[in-house]
């Protein structure tokens, strides 16, 4: 398959790039000198003469502008749903701008979706579908419950709706060109981009791409789909006072040896050297199931004959390894969105349901971000809230003490217990850039209420702004017109 000048350019020139960037590393670390605190706001280096030396510079922060970075994006949302006391939420960048969003939306006024995006490559795909997925569940809920209409299992109805959703994403990519790709040149994609006003967001949407995890609660029924590699977790008290956390349902990701093998199993075997490598899709993506990401899902005929052709800004956030996915891509799609999804009965002792992108994840479990290790520290650091005082909003408080949680020298490869707060708090939070030491976190902490607990809870003070859940509206459209459309009619379109 030729590739065109455009992408063998800008591959090389990322190359280049990246080289020179690593010899100015490598001389500049080799001559730097380490320099005295001279006050709170000053750049700190540590002292050569430390049990481990990080030349690594931050700002040694007081214990008040810690408290006001962590609690930045905190927010709590009352409930009226009985079997929930309080929602709360939080979030901390890493990427600018931050590609993690949430949601917290009612159905029907009386039963809860909630649910925690990772977005990557850009923000604009977890941003569309933190208001897209909340309708499309409920519009596929209410659809199902028909009249007259045999009754489908709840967690198949979820999974419809997410694969829905990715469907439509697709579909209005391919609406904005010709049907048949095989022949277009890069004017009759340019004109036929020109040609529609919300082009750029279209294709922005299709090309970032997003992970999904969200669960939706009905009574004393729990339900958790999860596209990608986030996590829900559920936390309890059992009778003899001890805590435990619960994964409630598996993350896809090429780096789980269970869902690895699903995924090499869509494909040839001769294809199956290639498809994962380092844990990662074309040793490229760590993700296993994503919506947007279309690069990774189009027919064949696309990666040539249009995606170089899209624009410049969009198409230079993956073009330095464009050519990696095209001399692998043979038999797509290779990621799906297709949920796995798992249905829970809250019983006596559930206490809190935690939602988390893989940025918490990380913290908790540092070997190996595939462990249930990070499930039960979760519910481990859970059980000292809210008696501890120092943080109102649960997110929060999970959020602070994940980044203290065996972090020390994290960055170097080793791992001790936290010996001064403030000092390795001001190194997790000021360190740049920040990509390198941590992710993007997003938190929520559904606060469950016990069967024999009456009355509407009382938020604390300090929690954050209160907010009351927004209600879904299914009566909006879907994003593509035709009831029909689907992905598939994309790649038929191509072959005519």
């Amino acid at each position: 398959m030729a590739v065109p000048i455009k992408t063998i350019s800008t591959a090389i020139a990322g190359v280049g790039l990246s080289g020179g960037l690593g010899y100015y590393y490598l001389n500049n670390k080799r001559t730097q000198e380490p320099t005295k605190s001279l006050n709170t706001t000053a750049t700190v280096k540590q002292n050569r003469n430390s049990q481990f030396y990080d030349p690594r510079p931050f700002k040694q922060l007081t214990s008040e502008e810690i408290d006001s970075r962590l609690r930045a994006g905190q927010i709590v949302n009352k409930s009226s749903i009985q079997r929930v006391k309080a929602i709360y939420t939080t979030r901390m960048a890493s990427n600018n701008p931050v590609e993690d969003n949430y949601s917290i939306n009612t159905i029907d006024g009386n039963k809860l979706i909630a649910g925690v995006y990772d977005g990557h490559i850009g923000p604009n795909c977890s941003e569309m579908i933190k208001t897209q997925l909340p309708i499309y569940v409920a519009r596929q809920l209410r659809e199902s419950t028909k009249e007259g209409e045999a009754q489908q299992r709840k967690e198949d109805i979820i999974s419809t709706a997410f694969e829905t959703l990715d469907q439509d994403i697709q579909q209005r990519f391919y609406d904005l060109f010709p049907k048949n790709v095989a022949g277009v040149t890069e004017k009759q994609i340019q004109d036929a981009i020109s040609k529609n006003p919300n082009a750029d967001k279209i294709i922005k949407e299709a090309i970032t791409g997003s992970c999904a995890c969200a669960v939706y609660l009905d009574g004393d029924d729990l339900y958790a789909a999860n596209t990608g590699d986030s996590r829900v977790v559920i936390i309890r008290q059992e009778e003899d006072g001890s805590w435990t956390g619960r994964r409630l349902v598996e993350e896809e990701s090429p780096a789980h040896p269970a869902w690895r093998s699903h995924m090499i199993s869509q494909h040839p075997p001769n294809e199956s050297g290639a498809i994962v490598q380092r844990n990662r899709i074309f040793g490229l993506i760590a993700v296993g199931g994503s919506f947007g990401d279309i690069m990774y899902k189009v027919p064949k005929e696309y990666q040539m004959n249009v995606l170089p052709y899209i624009p410049y800004e969009i198409y230079s956030t993956f073009a330095r390894y464009h050519h990696r996915i095209v001399v692998n891509y043979h038999t797509p799609p290779y990621l799906y969105s297709k949920p796995l999804v798992t249905h829970h009965k809250l019983e006596k002792g559930d206490k809190y349901v935690v939602l988390g992108t893989d940025g918490l994840w990380d913290e908790l479990s540092w070997d190996s971000v595939r462990s249930t290790d990070g499930d039960q520290v979760s519910a481990e650091l859970m059980s000292s809230w809210p008696k501890d005082g120092k943080d109102k909003n649960a997110a929060t408080h999970l959020m602070r003490q994940a980044l203290l949680y065996d972090v020390v020298y994290k960055n170097i490869g080793k791992k001790l217990p936290v010996s001064d707060e403030g000092l390795e708090m001001s190194k997790r939070l000021t360190r740049e850039p920040s990509r390198r030491y941590r992710d993007d976190i997003t938190i929520t902490v559904i606060e469950l209420n016990q069967e024999q607990e009456k009355g509407q809870h009382v938020i604390q003070e300090g929690s954050g702004p209160i907010m009351e859940p927004k209600e879904v509206d299914v009566s909006e459209p879907r994003l593509v017109k035709s009831p029909n459309s689907s992905w598939y009619s994309g790649w038929v379109w191509s072959r005519l």
